[in-house]
């Protein structure tokens, strides 16, 4: 049977499923031309109906052979990345399974780069009221927006790119603003304790010290110590403060325990004074840094050996370029820190863009390969 088939096959090449022989068409053509010249009404409706379906016929095998081609072109490309394009429109379903994967591909991404994020920043990092995980899918929102609208062919992927880069910013000055409100908070802890004077009273405490240090610790706390000391151990740098004068938080004393806060005081009063003033200071500065000052991030991006190994979303299986993509620690000049997470991520991926390694138009041969193959079956 399959010698007889090849043999028919290599007699008439175009008796496939899908095509017409020559004949047959100028048969069809000869047919429905007598019977819109000479047919009765019926017959001649039913004669536009047939060329209606005979040209949906052309149409399909236009594009079974538009997409074959494709595919051919595909398997014998070298490439890794290739254009954003299809030699046909998708169809409904496919064009959403394909916004759909893009979206999980970003977030993905996004995830795992804050993953690198977390490990660079060994000594940790200062999020204190971002929610990270709807940080990401706002970017992975837009960049997946942004390369549908690309792939629509709504927009050229250079105004896709900077719809992204806008967006990614104001997204980032958003969390500073927050956490630059947050730190505010902050100061005004720091004052609280400051303005205790553990220094003067120390001094002036002398004898019974139990009854003047009760004295004083319930005047600190009418002032909202215990209140101001939860929010300096919030503070990833001031943990180990707190938890040296872990008296601070209030609770009941007795005698031995106020003597030895006593002790603590007169030798450390001025250290912690010195520490938390350090801290306004360093709080008044951030406040009024700009949202893309490297204070709140301290990573970037490079084609090194150093750093850790960021990659490529799994639609794109590749960044553009070739060369390997790494994050890790910036050294920088700055008099303060506050080293933002979302930041960060945000950072690297604006870095990606602005240098053309995250195309919004590109996605990988096999990606592609798959995307075809779905929607002709």
């Amino acid at each position: 049977m399959s010698t007889r088939l090849d043999a028919v096959l290599r007699a008439n090449p175009m008796a496939l499923p899908m095509h017409l022989r020559s004949a047959e068409v100028a048969l069809n053509n000869s047919t429905l031309l007598s019977v819109e010249k000479r047919g009765p009404d019926a017959l001649r409706a039913e004669a536009t109906f047939i060329r209606q379906q005979l040209a949906l016929h052309a149409s399909y095998v236009n594009a079974c052979g538009n997409i074959e081609a494709f595919s051919d072109a595909m398997r014998g490309s070298t490439a890794h990345l290739v254009p954003l394009r299809f030699p046909i429109r998708l169809t409904q379903k496919t064009r959403e399974c394909v916004e759909d994967g893009m979206f999980r591909s970003f977030l993905r991404f996004l995830q795992d780069l804050h993953g690198l994020v977390l490990e660079q920043h060994e000594g940790g990092v200062d999020d204190a009221v971002t929610g990270v995980d709807a940080f990401l899918t706002r970017l992975a929102n837009v960049l997946t927006l942004e390369s549908c609208r690309v792939l629509d062919g709504i927009v050229h992927s250079c105004e896709a790119r900077n719809v992204c880069v806008s967006y990614i910013e104001k997204c980032q000055l958003e969390v500073v603003r927050k956490e630059s409100t947050e730190l505010l908070g902050l100061d005004d802890a720091c004052s609280v304790v400051v303005e205790c004077r553990f220094g003067t009273s120390v001094a002036r405490i002398g004898k019974n010290v139990a009854v003047r240090m009760r004295a004083f610790l319930k005047t600190a706390e009418r002032k909202g110590l215990s209140v101001a000391a939860c929010r300096l151990e919030r503070e990833r740098q001031l943990r180990d403060v707190v938890e040296k004068h872990s008296w601070l938080r209030g609770g009941a004393f007795d005698d031995a325990r106020i003597e030895r806060v006593y002790e603590l005081l007169a030798a450390t009063h001025s250290e912690l004074a010195q520490e938390l003033m350090w801290q306004r200071r360093r709080i008044a500065w951030l406040a009024s840094a700009n949202a893309a000052n490297r204070c709140w991030c301290g990573l970037a991006t490079s084609t090194g050996v150093e750093g850790a190994l960021v990659h490529a979303p799994a639609h794109m299986r590749s960044f553009v370029g070739g060369e390997r993509v790494r994050v890790g620690i910036e050294a920088q000049e700055v008099p303060f820190v506050c080293y933002l997470s979302a930041a960060s991520v945000a950072n690297t991926v604006l870095e990606l863009l602005r240098e053309h390694r995250l195309p919004l138009n590109r996605i990988s041969a096999a990606y592609a390969t798959r995307i075809m193959t779905f929607d002709f079956w």
